[in-house]
């Protein structure tokens, strides 16, 4: 085996590994150290397969521990190396062991880490990218609706904001016209003050003090809400003609009284200008103030009559007029504005603002990826540990091959040969060449390609489970590149931009110059708005941006896969090293192994013929099963005629109820029960078939396929 690769190598091997005799001084230095370099030369790749498993390098931040630790593991591996013949062995098995199972479960770890990393990964940088589409378009939405809202919404805000001055407006004029309302009920029902207005300027003051009392009995009155009663209209019709027949005649009197003051005073003016004797004569007709006690106009009671001046439905308007001044006094007097949020807790719950909402958004995906992150990095850990079952399994080999001398031991090798020949030459019996059913049980290291049945058997079900394994690796990588498709999709076909130009203008005009249109011109010119509108806004920010994978990462993915499928199905051809290792360091357990084995094979030569019989006795049900699932088997035996051209094909071969061979212009066919046999394996069975005893005969395809046919009918 390898005797390409050996045979270079063989001159190496006898000087540093020669016999001890051999061994001088000088040589043996120099083979330890030749043994030291290539011990420093496995340890620093065992280092580079330790750290990549393990990430060591995340474990030693500062760059000087890691070199301290790297040069010890690597200086302890190659002393050890020098000196330990097992741990030489063990250590070469490790890389051999990279290429079987252990290997090949170490590199599905690996592949597992490049999925994690990549498409799992990947998927999780497009969900962020994801949610962060989510925020930005929740906020600009917000931002959008906020905008028309307010501009549907500024008039009356506006009023809001404004109306505690309107307000205090309002009121102004309720008190303006109190105000003259109050003149009003002073003249009607007040008959006993004589004041400035009516003749008498002493009186003033009482006026005035009446009249704030009457505005702030008005205000408790309303604030009370209890308004004051209504007088009866007859009453104050009287009433008011009363005042003023009263305060005609007042104004008569207060007539008579200055005309006295202006006699006197003139007569005293007078004689102040004249001596005293001749001031009486002059001054004579300002003592004639009898003109001032006539009635130059009638009589008081007629003059004063109101009767004729004040309408006759005065009283009625009177009452109608105060009942009109308590309904809008007590309802719009005291006028305050207030406003109150219904079921405050729950819209103080539901008052969270777009960015409140992205940021709780945000942080529960974050804390979600984090502990995504830490499974997925607690599994690589996980997988990283199959590192050590390579080398458990390679202590194990290295023990068992040298306890368990028939283990791993089925190999024709050299020596086997070299035994083989001998055995001849002195002509005993010998072993070579193989027999038909031997063939599928060991391995001729000059077929270094070739399997057992067991081996083949083995290469099949571990293809089948990587597939599956590739079909899940395919199918993340699929979801990722939809996943990654469709945002770009989305990037590029949803690009808007959001123009809003316009002019929004709302204008009341009042006319009038009365109480209640200024008082409306005061309520309602806060609604007045104009307002130009020019906005540009756009969702770019908000379009996704898709995180793509590198092409290199693929190629490596590929690589990688191609390279388990490689060792998947040579896995058999490369862990014979193995064998070759260890025979390498230990010839002497070699031998005795081969020498055992050969002496195995001669027993069982002894007792082949039972061998054989519990050999074609467990694939006898395989034999009746692919009689029965095998359509192309059924269609060839059952129309020879027109499908007897498929049995070229392997599917449409019959195999040797022995050696599982399949069949070929030399099997032969039990004429009674139909079992096939090939030719060598009739002549281990003394060609007498195993079920019936029926001696076996060699017949032709056409004859062969229809007696089997007409069997099968019987049965």
């Amino acid at each position: 085996m390898l005797f390409f690769l050996a045979q270079p190598f063989h001159s190496i091997y006898c000087f540093l590994y020669g016999p001890q005799s051999e061994e001088g001084g000088r040589i043996k230095c120099l083979r330890r150290f030749l043994t030291f370099l290539l011990g420093l030369v496995l340890g620093y790749l065992l280092w580079k397969l330790v750290a990549l498993n393990f990430s060591l390098g995340r474990l030693f931040v500062h760059g000087a521990t890691d070199l301290y630790v790297f040069m010890i593991f690597v200086l302890v591996t190659g002393t050890i190396f020098m000196l330990s013949r097992p741990v030489r062995a063990v250590i070469l098995l490790m890389f051999v062991g990279l290429v079987g199972k252990s290997g090949r479960t170490y590199l599905r770890a690996v592949a597992f880490a490049f999925i994690i990393s990549g498409p799992i990964g990947n998927l999780v940088e497009n969900a962020g990218e994801v949610a962060r589409v989510f925020v930005c378009t929740t906020v600009l939405t917000y931002n959008l609706s906020k905008t028309r809202f307010d501009l549907m919404a500024k008039p009356f805000t506006n009023t809001l904001k404004h109306m505690r001055g309107d307000v205090e407006e309002i009121q102004h004029t309720f008190y303006e016209l109190q105000e003259v309302l109050g003149d009003l009920k002073y003249a009607v029902e007040n008959s006993d003050i004589e004041d400035e207005k009516y003749g008498d300027r002493n009186t003033k003051p009482l006026y005035e003090r009446w009249a704030r009392e009457s505005v702030r009995m008005n205000k408790s009155e309303i604030a009370n809400g209890n308004g004051k009663e209504l007088p009866n209209p007859p009453e104050i019709q009287e009433r008011f003609q009363r005042n003023m027949r009263n305060r005609c005649k007042h104004q008569l009197r207060s007539g008579h009284r200055v005309c006295l003051e202006v006699f006197r005073k003139g007569y005293r003016k007078c004689a102040t200008n004249f001596p005293s004797m001749i001031a009486k004569a002059i001054c004579w007709p300002y003592r004639v103030d009898i003109i001032c006690e006539l009635d130059l106009f009638g009589n008081p009671d007629k003059i004063c009559d109101p009767s004729a001046v004040v309408p006759n439905n005065f009283g009625e308007t009177y009452v109608q007029l105060l009942k009109a001044e308590q309904e809008l006094f007590e309802n719009s007097s005291q006028i305050e504005v207030n406003y109150e949020i219904k079921d405050e807790q729950f819209a103080k719950s539901q008052m969270k603002s777009a960015e409140r909402t992205g940021k709780a958004f945000r942080e529960d995906f974050e804390r979600r990826r984090r502990i995504f992150n830490k499974v997925m990095g607690i599994l690589q850990k996980i997988l990283s540990l199959f590192m050590l079952r390579m080398v458990f399994v390679s202590i194990n080999y290295y023990v068992k091959y040298l306890n368990d001398v028939e283990f791993d031991n089925f190999y024709i090798t050299e020596y086997f040969k070299h035994v083989d020949q001998r055995r001849k030459n002195q002509r005993l019996d010998a072993i070579l060449p193989l027999r038909t059913y031997e063939k599928c049980m060991y391995i001729d290291l000059d077929r270094i390609f070739s399997r057992t049945h067991k081996e083949s058997t083995t290469v099949c079900f571990s293809l089948l489970q990587f597939v599956l394994e590739l079909v899940t690796a395919g199918l993340f990588i699929l979801i990722d590149h939809l996943v990654v498709d469709l945002l770009q999709i989305v990037r590029k076909r949803s690009k808007i931009v959001y123009q809003q130009e316009g002019e929004h203008e709302v204008r009341f005009n009042i006319s009038g110059v009365g109480q209640m249109a200024r008082l409306l011109r005061t309520t309602m010119h806060n609604f007045n708005i104009h307002e130009k509108v020019s906005t540009s806004l756009s969702n770019e920010e908000c379009l996704p941006n898709a995180h793509v994978l590198p092409k290199k990462m693929y190629y490596q993915l590929f690589v990688l896969y191609l390279a388990i499928i490689v060792l998947i199905y040579e896995s058999t051809t490369f862990l014979r090293m193995r064998r070759l290792i260890c025979s390498f360091f230990y010839y002497k357990r070699e031998k005795q192994r081969i020498l055992f084995l050969y002496n195995r094979i001669l027993r069982n030569r002894l007792r082949s013929l039972e061998f054989l019989i519990h050999d074609a006795e467990d694939n006898l049900a395989t034999h009746r099963i692919q009689q029965q699932i095998n359509v192309f088997l059924w269609l060839r035996l059952s129309y020879p005629v027109a499908f007897g051209w498929i049995r070229h094909f392997k599917f449409a071969k019959r195999t040797c109820m022995i050696c599982r061979g399949f069949e070929d212009s030399t099997f032969t066919i039990c004429v009674n029960c139909g079992l096939p046999y090939c030719d060598d394996c009739a002549d281990d069975l003394n060609s007498v078939c195993f079920q019936c005893g029926v001696v076996l005969t060699r017949v032709a395809e056409g004859s062969r396929s229809t007696e089997v046919y007409d069997y099968n009918k019987e049965k």
